[in-house]
């Protein structure tokens, strides 16, 4: 694995053919972290089109300025933390290229990041989660549909971080075992 493409560069078609190549990256946790980045990234759109909604109604006279800036703010700081996990679910999708080289190359720290960068992915998605949640009621309803389809993205892409993470134990020494299995336990059971 001399080189490792810089997955945020790819075109679309192009990344699909790259997971779909006999390669070993991108493969399973990037592709939890893109799934995570595409969630994010359809929520942002949401964020968006209430933050249109609200310009509209104002404009409109069809809403009271007071409670509109209010809205406006939340929509506003809930799409600035879209897009930060946007751009870190991105920025995990090619660290899981650094783990998957690392632990090819023999580096003995590489089965732990091969472990900890899913872990990560399921983290970030756990946040997604809980911000769409959050969102959720507050949203113009002929949207609701496309942020509840952004959680399930999230929701996906966390299962599927946390099948990586599982699977990777077994590469990991006995002594570093436990830890992870109890953070794959925490991510999938929250709160």
């Amino acid at each position: 694995m001399d080189n490792i493409p810089i997955i945020k560069d790819y075109q679309l078609t192009a990344y699909f053919q790259e997971l779909s190549a006999d390669s070993l990256y991108p493969s399973a946790g990037s592709s939890a972290a893109m799934t995570a980045a595409h969630a994010a990234a359809l929520f942002a759109m949401v964020c968006r089109v209430n933050l249109r909604k609200i310009s509209e109604d104002l404009s409109a006279g069809e809403a009271s300025k007071e409670k509109s800036e209010n809205r406006k703010i939340f929509w506003e700081e809930t799409l600035h933390q879209a897009e930060l996990f946007l751009e870190r679910s991105l920025s995990l999708a090619q660290e899981d290229g650094f783990a998957i080289k690392d632990f090819v190359e023999g580096d003995p720290l590489g089965p732990g990041k091969a472990t900890e960068i899913p872990l990560e992915i399921a983290r970030c998605t756990g946040e997604i989660i809980a911000l769409i949640t959050d969102a959720l009621p507050k949203s113009y309803a002929p949207i609701r549909a496309d942020a509840e389809c952004a959680r399930c993205l999230a929701e996906g892409s966390r299962k599927a971080a946390l099948t990586v993470a599982q699977h990777n134990i077994p590469l990991l020494s006995a002594e570093e075992r436990q830890n992870y299995v109890d953070q794959i336990v925490e991510l999938a059971f929250p709160g």
